[in-house]
């Protein structure tokens, strides 16, 4: 059995962090999907992405819409808006507390890690003592697959069930 130090206080309020945004991220999308979805019950189809909430308004305006229909629909930018804000400030506090971290400071020093992938790894990774190689890191993050020791001394790969470090393979960690 492997013991796992406890996280600090600092990588539990770095870890809610990454949850809070990742949430208003999943918003932002849901936002946009159901911009696009409400305008194609009514054979409004606009392009794919947030090109969608700079041409709404000229949409709206070439279309006979119900006005109440308008008015819902009117609102989603504004929310949009919104959970933008959010998610700027968050990745503003990121990178506040990545600032005074020593780990997140030399994690930032690899090429092609910025503040967020740095600071998921400093928050889930901890100090890094009780991986004995860096595959076990990627194994408990959820790059590869797991590892069992079925005998001793003979290791066995099992698939990797979902993980709860699905934000590692999610900022797609190319090393």
């Amino acid at each position: 059995m492997r013991f796992v130090s406890p996280k600090t206080e600092a990588q539990q309020a770095l870890s809610a962090l990454h949850r809070v945004r990742e949430s208003f991220i999943r918003d932002r999308t849901k936002t946009i999907n159901q911009i696009h979805g409400l305008l194609l019950e009514f054979g409004i189809s606009l392009p794919v992405g947030r090109t969608a909430i700079t041409r709404l308004p000229a949409a709206l305006a070439d279309h006979a819409l119900p006005r109440h229909f308008v008015t819902i629909i009117e609102g989603l930018p504004a929310h949009f808006k919104y959970l933008e804000t959010q998610i700027t400030d968050i990745e503003k506090e990121i990178a506040r507390q990545l600032a005074t971290d020593d780990l997140g400071q030399r994690l930032l020093s690899i090429p092609g890690v910025g503040p967020v992938t740095a600071s998921v790894l400093a928050s889930e990774m901890g100090d890094g003592k009780q991986y004995a190689c860096s595959r076990d890191f990627a194994a408990s993050v959820g790059l590869v697959p797991r590892q069992f020791e079925a005998r001793p001394g003979r290791a066995s790969i099992k698939a990797s069930p979902l993980r709860k470090f699905h934000t590692c393979r999610d900022l797609e960690i190319d090393i």
